[in-house]
């Protein structure tokens, strides 16, 4: 074997070693990228039967569009496979892997004489993953996340075991962090993991760690449950070792000092209340760490999401609303219409997109801050011009936050800062437009020291200028614009008297360039004395460097001038015709050669090669420097930027889509909502076909007339709106408590606490439960947590069960929330409920109706879509599918079943005519209007007529003295009524009995 084959041998025995070690620790989906000279290499073994083993290079090959090749070599019983790319495309092939699950430890060399050694440089995964471009991309976020789950025995017996989980997550691009805690009664089924399915889908982390004392199964059915959906899972024991550590207070102490300083622990009292999810931070702190240390220096101490003033969004308030996507597809393929974030969120930047995302999934009733957001909004409205110059400037501002990670990493390339550079200027122009609005500029500026300053619009502009005059004095920004590179550099791009050894060895290659200038400058000329001669052309490599080339047919013609004028003269340099050699370069052309040019291009290529290390130097140490003196700076900035962009969207959708300002009323008891021409915010634009129409909705106190209604139950048929109407209801209520203006004319209200769900939909067939029990679950969190706060948005509750057991549950429930004096609203079939003792004693509930009514002349239903009293018609399932076109013999069996078994559904020309007078048809029941009439009824008694039948001048059967009316009335009539003559007299409202 040669020397070659030795080395080689043990290249691919290091890399199956690390691979092995690796997978065992991050799993079967690791790639390990290991530098081979300019080359990072991939190795794999092909056995005799075809099968590829030791590592994932097919699959890593077909991701990165990578061709694999058959090295001359055998290694542990099979042929040695081989794929790879240059070393500068490093962040490339990152990105790609990352985006498909892989954990990719990359290990560099280092040269020390002419030994190499290999080490890790980094651990790349899907949630730690940090690119070095700021260009614009669809992921504005790259969230990795720790779940902690521990189970606690109860202290009496026979009490149920509590849950306890305890979450963290990282914001990759930001540094950016959060805690959440959460405690409750363990059941294995869905609401117990109610409120982390919730924070699941506000962040949909790309990396999550599972640390867990459950099993294989039951961790599968927890992530179904929560809806993870992440690239990478790690399922991890909480009675392992590193897990173990981090529920010992003395590594955590020891943790958290390192990140926040010696006092953290001490003075934020969270990490002490909330003890599961400080262990779960302290873990995923340790797993950021191993990957790569860089990315959580200047982490933001986290914000504990348990102690604010966040409404609770329970029952997967969020997506059964369609505020979020429901995560089965890639959020690239939606569309702006798919969602109302998506819809709503007018941001033009990168960060107010964050700050927009942030803000409508977690609603919050401070009612301080909802006045300050409407207020600006006004503002905003009145400044509209303002709008559209800040929608154009935004666009061209980069992801500062990202920027700032980048630059605690040390991993950005020189165009990222020309970006930059041009983003401060870009936010000076936009802030010298708030300069006659300090009031505005003050919200922007909130949380900034500016006491050093006049003005808070001052403290932005001179902050810009600061940090651009920095940029400036350090960098040649035209030469950065073009750097996309931190090792590789085409240009300068290090200003003069920042670095003296760069300084020299730039002043010599612009000496020797100088010099090949005049010598290509002047060949040309011995051939043709014109001033725009090209014929001697330079040509350059990467490993030869610069040379000078000329056709093999002009070499000769240049041969003959040489030796005509023996020697030539170029400033200080003396070219002797006998020193001048054509060596081949290609089939047609020559290299010129000789020994003054070939020292210069020697210099050159080493003044290139000396000009990549100093530059690459300096640009290290600006880095540093630029972190250091403006990192809290730039932070201040992006969070300028942010605001702005949030701003302007809340102002553009207020103005674009006609949405009114919402009304706080603070000195209610409790809160309620009051909404006039409710539209809903997305369904009124994907609806082209009709225009929508609006209902004014109130639960709570009505202001106009003081009457209470804490309860809506809601009738109708199918596909008139009842839904659509309860969800914008709840996306109105978000809207507004995330600081918005909203699609009413008017909307008044006090801020909820919570928002309950239950809304159907198949978003929870695949969790492996029934309707039902996905109805009593969380029917259940429902009457456990609300309060007089709190808003219950429901549709069709029970309709997974039987008539009788859905029926009580149903009304049982209404009792309760009753109880609680919760505002809610339920769509509902059950008629049956309105006539219950038990409903008709709810005075705050109200029964109303979304109209629709069956057109004879089209022979279809008409859906008005308004909002009426009442429960309306009990029956129109036929109607529905009358419209639909079914069968008319099946219509017709349907229609005498119905009849039969439900007599009260028969319509006008079903009804039998009365055994008194064929004039008069039973109709619905003329005294209470709500049941069909099953008795007719003499208004002057029949024990009044004479022989002949006649009570004085009409007769007893008169069809005016005849009345419709249903049993429960006709029985009161007859127990209340006795010896009180009815009379049926005409009014402004028609004939009424009176």
């Amino acid at each position: 074997m040669s020397k070659k084959d030795n080395a080689d041998s043990g290249i691919f025995s290091e890399y199956f070693s690390q691979t092995k070690n690796y997978k065992s620790q991050y799993g079967e989906k690791t790639i390990v990228l290991m530098q081979v000279g300019a080359f990072f290499e991939i190795y794999g073994i092909k056995r005799s039967d075809g099968s590829i083993c030791e590592s994932c290079i097919e699959e890593m090959a077909e991701v990165c569009q990578l061709n694999i090749s058959e090295k001359k070599l055998s290694y542990g019983g099979g042929q040695v496979l081989m794929a790879g790319f240059r070393d500068f495309t490093l962040d490339k092939y990152l990105l790609k892997l990352s985006e498909n699950g892989f954990t990719v430890p990359v290990i560099v060399q280092e040269k020390n004489g002419k030994d190499i050694k290999r080490v890790l440089s980094r651990v790349y995964s899907p949630g730690t993953f940090l690119s070095c471009d700021t260009d614009s991309s669809p992921q504005i976020t790259n969230h990795i996340m720790c779940i902690w789950l521990e189970t606690y025995k109860p202290a009496k017996l026979g009490g149920r075991d509590t849950l306890v989980y305890g979450v963290s997550v990282i914001n990759i691009f930001t540094g950016k962090s959060s805690m959440f805690q959460h405690e409750t009664s363990f059941f294995m089924n869905m609401t117990t993991f109610d409120e982390l399915e919730r924070y699941v889908s506000i962040f949909c982390p790309s990396e999550v760690l599972l640390l867990s004392p459950f099993d294989k199964k039951q961790i599968d059915t927890i992530i179904q449950f929560t809806g993870i959906q992440s690239q990478m899972i790690h399922c991890v024991s909480s009675t392992s070792e590193k897990a173990g550590r981090c529920s010992n207070q003395k590594y955590v102490k020891q943790i958290l000092s390192a990140f926040f300083g010696e006092e953290a622990f001490d003075v934020c009292t969270e990490f002490r209340d909330h003890n599961i999810a400080t262990q779960s931070f302290c873990y995923l702190l340790n797993f950021v760490q191993e990957h790569n240390p860089d990315l959580i220096r200047k982490i933001a101490i986290p914000e504990f999401n348990n102690t604010s003033t966040r409404m609770i969004l329970a029952n997967h308030t969020l997506s059964q609303l369609n505020i979020i996507h429901d995560g089965n597809s890639d959020s690239k393929k939606y569309s702006q219409l798919s969602c109302v974030l998506s819809f709503l969120n007018k941001c033009c930047s990168a960060m107010g997109k964050r700050l927009f995302q942030y803000q409508l999934l977690n609603p919050n009733f401070d009612e301080t801050w909802l006045t300050q957001e409407y207020k600006m909004i006004s503002t905003g409205l009145a400044n509209y011009y303002l709008v559209d110059v800040f929608r154009k400037q935004l666009g061209q501002i980069r992801d500062i936050e990202k920027i700032c990670r980048q630059l605690v990493i040390k991993k950005i390339y020189p165009s990222s800062i020309a970006h930059l550079y041009h983003s401060i200027k870009t936010i000076q122009q936009i802030n010298v437009c708030l300069f006659e609005m300090p009031e505005l500029c003050n919200y922007l500026c909130q949380g900034f020291d500016t006491s050093s300053q006049n003005t808070r619009c001052e403290y932005i502009d001179n902050l810009c200028t600061t940090i651009a005059d920095f940029l400036d004095r350090y960098l040649i920004i035209d030469s950065c614009k073009t750097t996309l590179s931190m090792g590789t550099f085409e240009n300068n791009i290090i200003q003069s008297g920042i670095s003296a050894e760069l300084d020299q060895v730039v002043l010599t290659y612009n000496e020797n360039l100088e010099k090949f200038s005049k010598i290509k400058i002047c060949l040309n000329r011995l051939l043709d004395n014109a001033p725009d001669t090209d014929y001697v052309k330079i040509h350059e490599t990467e490993k030869s460097g610069t040379c000078l080339q000329i056709t093999t047919k002009r070499s000769l013609l240049l041969k003959k001038a040489l030796d005509t004028q023996k020697t030539v003269q170029i400033g200080d340099i003396c070219i002797s015709a006998k020193d001048v050699k054509f060596i081949k370069a290609a089939a047609s052309t020559v290299e010129i050669s000789f020994p003054q040019l070939d020292e210069i291009c020697s210099t050159l290529l080493k003044c290139k090669d000396l000009m990549n290390i100093f530059i690459g130097k300096a640009y290290l140490g600006f880095l540093t420097d630029f972190e250091s003196r403006f990192y809290v700076e730039l932070e201040n900035l992006a969070s300028y930027v942010s605001k702005v962009d949030v701003l302007q969207s809340k102002t553009y959708v207020a103005r674009e889509y006609k949405y009114c300002c919402p009304e706080i009323v603070s000195d209610s008891e409790k809160s309620f909502v009051d909404a006039r021409e409710l539209r809903h915010a997305l369904i009124e634009h994907i609806q082209q076909n009709e225009t929508y129409v609006t209902n004014d909705l109130f639960l709570g106190q009505n202001l106009t007339d003081g009457t209470m209604c804490d309860g809506v139950l809601l009738y109708g048929t199918n596909a008139v709106g009842k839904t659509s109407l309860i969800r914008a209801l709840g996306v109105s209520v978000i809207m507004a408590q995330s600081g918005m203006f909203v699609p009413c004319s008017l909307f008044r209200y006090k801020p909820y606490t919570a928002i309950f769900s239950r809304i159907l939909g198949n978003d929870n067939l695949f969790k492996g439960l029934s309707t039902f029990a996905v109805e009593m679950t969380e029917l259940r969190i429902i009457l456990k947590m609300a309060d007089e706060n709190s808003l219950i948005l429901g549709d069709e509750l029970c309709s997974g069960t039987e008539t009788e057991s859905a029926l009580s549950i149903f009304v049982a429930g209404l009792v309760k929330l009753n109880e609680k004096k919760s505002s809610y609203i339920f769509a509902t079939h059950f008629h049956e409920i309105v006539d219950y003792d038990e409903i008709r004693e709810l005075d705050t509930l109200q029964m109303k109706h979304m109209s629709v009514h069956y057109d004879r002349e089209l022979d279809g239903l008409v859906y008005d879509r308004k909002l009426k009293e009442g429960s309306g018609p009990k029956i129109y399932g036929l109607e529905v599918c009358k419209s639909l076109y079914l069968e008319p013999d099946f219509l017709e069996l349907a229609y005498s079943i119905r009849n039969k078994y439900y007599p009260d559904s028969r319509g006008e020309l079903s009804s039998p005519a009365s055994i008194y007078n064929a004039n008069k048809v039973r109709s619905l029941c003329e005294i209470c209007r709500e049941k069909m009439g099953k008795e007719t009824h003499h208004l002057s008694p029949q024990k009044d007529a004479d022989v002949n039948g006649f009570i004085g001048t009409f007769h007893k059967n008169h069809k005016a003295n005849l009345a419709s009316v249903c049993e429960g009335c006709h029985d009161k009539i007859h127990s209340t009524n006795e010896g009180e003559k009815l009379k049926k007299k005409k009014t402004t409202k028609g004939y009424k009995i009176v």
